[in-house]
């Protein structure tokens, strides 16, 4: 009968560790370096007014932003944050984490930041050099004295 009881009286415990999570949504699934990230989230089985601690990694894993936000009473936060100008290519790992009836909970989410591609780069550039050796060719037929360097 004893064995009933330790049974039934753990059983809610482990069904209130089973409601209890995080989610996390941002507005864009790419960054570059200098836009603003804007995370909305929420915790579930938590009280009004949870905190949450939030920290974003680089690629690296070096520590971009750490702040503790507060849920509303519907268990909904959100953090607006820029990415460092600086920063790299790469994936940023956002971690959310709060304690809830006393069990740490997280919740991951990778956003990336891609590199920048510049598909017409390649072309402008080579018209751009064969433009700047065409008017050389030119100007030295026109004007002798303007050779190459180390004539007179």
């Amino acid at each position: 009968m004893a064995a009933v009881f330790v049974l039934a009286a753990g059983m809610p415990h482990c069904w209130a560790q089973a409601d209890q999570s995080i989610t996390l949504n941002t507005t864009k699934s790419y960054y570059g370096p200098g836009d603003t990230v804007e995370l909305v989230g929420s915790v579930t089985g938590g009280a009004p007014g949870q905190l949450v601690a939030i920290q974003v990694r680089d690629l690296k894993g070096d520590l971009i932003l750490i702040r503790t936000v507060q849920a509303d009473q519907n268990g909904n936060f959100g953090l607006s944050f820029k990415i460092p100008p600086t920063e790299t290519s790469g994936d940023l790992n956002i971690t959310a984490s709060a304690r809830v009836s006393g069990f740490p909970i997280t919740q991951n989410k990778i956003v990336s930041t891609p590199v920048p591609e510049f598909p017409s780069a390649g072309p402008a550039l080579a018209a751009g050099v064969a433009s700047l050796v065409a008017f050389l060719a030119l100007a030295s037929r026109k004007f002798p004295r303007l050779g190459p360097v180390g004539r007179a």
